[in-house]
C-alpha cells in the first residue's frame, strides 16, 4: 500500500500544472511502484485473511469470506469508476486532484492497515524465498530429465535428495493447480475490455437517463454496480436453493466453465450491439442495451473469479499459498497482454469481428479448461464431523423414537 501511495504521489507530481519539463523518469518509477503494490496487495492479502480462519472448523467462513473480499474489492472499483470521474470533471480535467485523491486515499488504507496488525494472526515466516525455490525445485529436476538422469517414476522426484521429499510434494501439488491455469487468461482479456473497447463503445450511444447525461467512463460503473448485486443474491440465495432442490453443490471448477461460458456469451452481444450501432444513426441506440453484455460479464465474474481463488487457496500447499495466489492474479497481466497483442496485430477489420474473436477465443480457452479439470484430482480430506448441535437433535429424535 506505501508503494501504491507513493507511485500515485509521483503521478501526481507530475501531472500538476505549473510542472512544464520532461519528467518521464519520475513516470516510469510511480508507475513501477504502483505496479508492485499492485502485485504485493493481490497476492498477500487474500491469503492473509485466509490464513486467519481455523480449518476445517470454520470451512464454511473461509468459503464466504472469498465472497465477502471480492465483494468488498468490487465496491472499491465501483468507487473509483464514478468518484474519480466526478473529481475530473470538477475539477476542469485536473488530473493532478484526481491523482493525489488517490494518494491519500492509499496513504490513509495503508495507516488503517499497520493499525490492525496487531490483531492479525502471526504466519511462519520462511526466511528462504519459497518462489526461488520452487523455480529451483523444477529447473533441477528439468535437468536430470533432459540429461536422462532420472531414475524416478516422475520427472520431479529426481529433485529429491537436493529438496525434501515433502517440499518435492509441494511442488508437484502446485504444478497440478498451475497447469490449470493455463487456458484462462483470456477471460481476462475479456474482463479489461469494460475499461477499453467496452467504454469507447458507450461514447457511440445515447448516454441520457432523466435528462442527466452520463459520462461514457461512468457507463462502465454499471460492471460492478451489478456485480454489488449478484454477489450476496449468489451466495444467499442461488447456491442454497441449488443444495435444497437437489441436493448438490457446485464445484469451484464446474463453476469456472460457467463462468468462462457467460463471459463468452457476454462478447456476442456486444458483437451484436456493434453490428446495430454500424447500422444506426449516431447516438440514437440507449446505452441501456449494454446491461445484457455487463450482466453476463459479470455473471462470469462470479462464477469465475470467486471460486477460482477460492480453488487457488485450498489445493495450494501450506507452504505456497501466497505463491499460487499469485500465480492466480498472473492470468490477470498475461489477459491484459492479450489485449494488446489482438489490438496491434489487427486481426480482425471492425469492431464488431474483434468482439466475436474474443468470444471464440473464450470458447476456446474454456473447453481446453473443462477437460484439463475433468483430469484433476481433488486430494482427498477425511470428512469432517458433524457440529455438535446436529449430534444433538440427531440424539433427540432417536431418543423420541425409541419411546
Amino acid at each position: 500500500m506505501l508503494f501504491y501511495a507513493v507511485g500515485y504521489g509521483g503521478i501526481t507530481f507530475v501531472t500538476l500544472p505549473f510542472i512544464k519539463a520532461s519528467m518521464d523518469i519520475i513516470i516510469f518509477i510511480s508507475l513501477f511502484l504502483i505496479s508492485v503494490g499492485n502485485g504485493n496487495i493481490r497476492a498477500c492479502i487474500t491469503s492473509l485473511a485466509a490464513i486467519q480462519f481455523k480449518l476445517p472448523e470454520q470451512k464454511e467462513s473461509l468459503q464466504k469470506y472469498f465472497s465477502h473480499y471480492y465483494f468488498v474489492y468490487t465496491m472499491g472499483v465501483l468507487s473509483s469508476k464514478i468518484i474519480t470521474p466526478s473529481i475530473r470533471g470538477l475539477s476542469g480535467n485536473c488530473y493532478g486532484i484526481v491523482f493525489g485523491f488517490l494518494a491519500i486515499l492509499f496513504l490513509a488504507c495503508w495507516i488503517t492497515f499497520l493499525v490492525g496488525m496487531f490483531f492479525y494472526k502471526k504466519e511462519e515466516v520462511n526466511r528462504q524465498n519459497i518462489l526461488v525455490q520452487v523455480v529451483g525445485c523444477i529447473w533441477y529436476a528439468l535437468v536430470k530429465y533432459i540429461k536422462k538422469e532420472n531414475v524416478h517414476a516422475n520427472w520431479l522426484d529426481s529433485s529429491i535428495g537436493r529438496y525434501s521429499e515433502e517440499f518435492v510434494q509441494d511442488v508437484r501439488a502446485f504444478l497440478r493447480v498451475i497447469r490449470l491455469y493455463i487456458p484462462l487468461p483470456i477471460y481476462w482479456a475479456l474482463l479489461a475490455q469494460q475499461d477499453s473497447s467496452w467504454t469507447f463503445q458507450a461514447t457511440k450511444l445515447d448516454t441520457t437517463v432523466f435528462g442527466w447525461r452520463l459520462e461514457p467512463d461512468q457507463v462502465k460503473a454499471m460492471g460492478p454496480l451489478l456485480l454489488l448485486l449478484m454477489i450476496p443474491f449468489w451466495q444467499n440465495v442461488i447456491v442454497p436453493l441449488l443444495y435444497r432442490t437437489t441436493g448438490c453443490r457446485i464445484s469451484p471448477l464446474f463453476s469456472v466453465a460457467l463462468g468462462g461460458v457467460s463471459a463468452a456469451l457476454s462478447f456476442i452481444c456486444s458483437g451484436i450491439l456493434e453490428v446495430q450501432i454500424n447500422k444506426s444513426t449516431p447516438m440514437s441506440i440507449s446505452f441501456a442495451w449494454q446491461i445484457p453484455q455487463f450482466f453476463l460479464l459479470m455473471m462470469g465474474e462470479v462464477l469465475l473469479s470467486i471460486p477460482g481463488l477460492q480453488f487457488s487457496f485450498t489445493q495450494a500447499p501450506t507452504t505456497m499459498k501466497s505463491v499460487l495466489t499469485a500465480s492466480w492474479f498472473v492470468n490477470n497481466a498475461i489477459g491484459n497482454l492479450i489485449v494488446v497483442i489482438v489490438t496491434e496485430l489487427k486481426l480482425t477489420s471492425n469492431q464488431s469481428s474483434e468482439y466475436f474473436l474474443y468470444s471464440f477465443l473464450m470458447i476456446c480457452g474454456i473447453t481446453c479448461f473443462t477437460f484439463m479439470a475433468g483430469n484433476y484430482d481433488t486430494p482427498q480430506v477425511p470428512p469432517e464431523p458433524l457440529p455438535e448441535k446436529y449430534i444433538i437433535l440427531a440424539t433427540e429424535k432417536s431418543d423420541k423414537s425409541s419411546v
